[in-house]
């Protein structure tokens, strides 16, 4: 009997090894590394109540619409280079040579090489550029974080991020906060063994604000209260021989009732990174 039953616990024992696989996933960033970049805004339809709401004129609204529009076409790519054992990242605004238009965010873009977001991170993934705001360290960290620790399948991790952001004169009575990584799976692509990763990250909360001044941007004089959701959920697949994302997908919404100089309301974008051949 003992015989008989040494091979089952043999295959048990190996299959439960199997499951508990770590893989360490570092960036091994030799050269520049460039990624064809997706960065796309998609405003999403305000119901009915919304609109009636809205802060500003229709005029003013129709400006803010266009410059959205605007936002739609531009092109991106992604550069990473290696920096003393770190990662120095580059979003550029990638302009076609045919294309000789111009509008406000590829002009301001131009005055600064046509970067639109920077920052550095450490092999681990470690957000190092602690320096710029709030909202360009959340993105890096978003787009390039990685665990600081070897993980196994169904391991869960969280990232340095902070979404919503309201000041001192807001008052929350609803908040919460979801900051959720996971490695889903290893699977083995073109003999290259991939970890794969899903993102399920969100904020919210909902509130008053402590002066009159917010009354300005909403034609609703009742006592409704401001709330702002945000959501990102992303599937990612990460090379672990080659130290590099092979593919990124993302997408962030934003939900609020507030709109401020017609830039509020819902707002999808979306985000994808594949490596250049």
């Amino acid at each position: 009997m003992k015989k008989l039953l040494l091979p089952f616990i043999l295959i048990a024992f190996s299959l439960n090894a199997q499951q508990k696989e770590t893989v360490d996933l570092k960036w091994k960033i030799n050269d520049t590394l460039t990624y064809k970049t997706v960065m796309r805004d998609v405003v999403l339809e305000k119901s009915k109540e919304q609109t009636e709401k809205d802060s500003i004129s229709e005029k003013m609204s129709g400006i803010f619409k266009a410059m959205q529009e605007q936002l739609t076409d531009l092109k991106y790519e992604t550069k990473l280079f290696p920096d003393n054992g770190n990662v120095d990242i580059a979003m550029m605004l990638k302009k076609e040579k045919a294309d000789t238009t111009e509008n406000l965010f590829s002009g301001m873009a131009k005055m600064n090489g046509n970067v639109v977001l920077r920052g550095k991170v450490s092999p681990e993934g470690e957000l190092l550029s602690f320096y710029y705001k709030e909202a360009q360290k959340n993105l890096i960290s978003i787009l390039f974080g990685l665990p600081t620790k070897p993980v196994a399948i169904g391991d869960e991790w969280d990232l340095k991020v902070s979404m919503v952001s309201m000041d001192q004169n807001f008052k929350a009575d609803t908040l919460y906060k979801k900051n959720l990584v996971r490695l889903k799976d290893i699977k083995t692509k073109n003999g290259n063994k991939i970890a794969v990763i899903e993102y399920n990250i969100e904020e919210y909360v909902s509130g008053d604000f402590g002066n009159g001044m917010m009354a300005m941007f909403s034609k609703d004089k009742s006592d409704k209260k401001t709330f702002m959701k945000i959501s990102h959920k992303a599937t990612a697949e990460f090379d672990i021989e080659k130290g590099y994302w092979i593919l990124y997908d993302g997408i962030m919404d934003i939900e609020t009732n507030f709109s401020l100089m017609g830039k509020g309301g819902n707002k999808r974008t979306e985000f994808k990174l594949t490596p250049e051949k």
